[in-house]
C-alpha cells in the first residue's frame, strides 16, 4: 500500500518531511501548487528523528523549513518587535 510523504527540493536534492524506510522505492511527483500551498504531510519529523539524520540532511531540512519561515519574519513585526531585556533589566547592566 503506496504511503504519502511530503518533501521539498533543496540545491537540486528531494529531502523528504519524514524518514523513508531502507531500500523503499520511491516514486516522485511535483505539485503544481507552490510549497508554502501544498498539502502538508500528516508526518512529520520529530526533534530525535532529526538528530539521527546525517549532519548534512538535518542541514538541507533546517534550512528549508528556515526558506518557509523567511517571510512571516519579515513581515510580522510581533514575531521580532520585542526587546531581548526590559528597560529596568539594561539599566542595572549600565556601566
Amino acid at each position: 500500500m503506496p504511503i504519502t510523504i511530503t518533501g521539498v527540493v533543496k540545491n537540486g536534492v528531494v529531502v523528504p518531511m519524514a524518514s523513508l524506510p531502507e531500500g523503499a522505492q520511491v516514486e516522485i511527483r511535483l505539485s503544481e501548487l507552490p510549497a508554502e500551498k501544498a498539502p502538508v504531510s500528516a508526518s512529520r519529523l520529530t526533534p530525535a528523528e532529526l538528530r539521527r539524520m546525517p549532519r548534512e540532511q538535518r542541514q538541507v531540512i533546517l534550512a528549508a523549513a528556515a526558506e518557509m519561515a523567511e517571510h512571516d519574519y519579515r513581515s510580522d513585526k510581533e514575531l521580532t518587535g520585542f526587546e531581548a531585556f526590559s528597560e529596568e533589566e539594561r539599566i542595572a547592566w549600565a556601566p
